[in-house]
């Protein structure tokens, strides 16, 4: 089975710290895995918003595979080819692109609450320095929606000092607080494709 993996710059698992060895070299658990605790863990196009880090690679898994609610494990794997188009810019982009997204949901419920001038103040903003602004000095006239605009304002300040991971669980929260569990779950989905298309990746892995 062909999936993906984040890693740290050198190939280091970011929990293990295992250093993985280059492509091609099967890495073999020495215990039957255990998720969290033991095995070769692996995302699918659809885990992959909660495990950023600085590498992604392709990784193929050998031996029964145990499907996780975020995850995936594996007696076996090794390292194919590494998703060159996964940059420091390409991570900017997307943790620009759900701050963006949080921003959204604040005009949002702005506009539900009845605010519409303070919606269309805050969707007025053109970079992430504005919404930031904005958004903590509408949080202050608007206490109903105070909730929704500080998470636009964290997802901002989140992006702005290079966080990728933080601007989309922010984001995801930021969706939770409108619509629910089913907003989170879209939002993460959102997240997903935005990455699978960006990185040109195989969405049926």
């Amino acid at each position: 089975m062909i999936a993906y993996k984040f890693l740290r710059s050198g190939r280091v698992g970011p929990f293990s710290a295992f250093q993985w060895p280059g492509p091609g070299v099967w890495v073999h658990a020495p215990l039957d895995p255990v998720a969290c605790r033991r095995g070769v863990h692996a995302c699918r196009p659809s885990d992959l918003p909660w495990w950023l880090a600085e590498e992604l690679w392709e990784i193929e898994l050998d031996g029964p595979v145990q499907s996780e609610e975020h995850k995936i494990v594996a007696p076996a794997g090794r390292l194919g080819a590494q998703i060159e188009a996964w940059t420091p810019a390409c991570a900017q982009e997307y943790a620009d692109a759900c701050a963006w997204r949080a921003q959204g949901r604040a005009v949002e419920a702005l506009a539900r609450a009845g605010h519409g001038y303070q919606a269309q103040q805050l969707a007025a903003c053109s970079t992430l320095d504005e919404v930031l602004v904005a958004a903590r000095q509408l949080a202050n006239d608007v206490p109903e929606t105070r909730i929704s605009l500080t998470i636009a304002g964290d997802g901002a300040v989140r992006a702005l000092t290079g966080a990728p991971p933080t601007s989309a669980y922010i984001a995801a929260h930021a969706a939770m607080r409108l619509d629910g569990a089913g907003g989170y779950a879209a939002e993460r989905a959102w997240q997903s494709r935005w990455l699978v298309e960006r990185l040109g990746l195989h969405a049926g892995h």
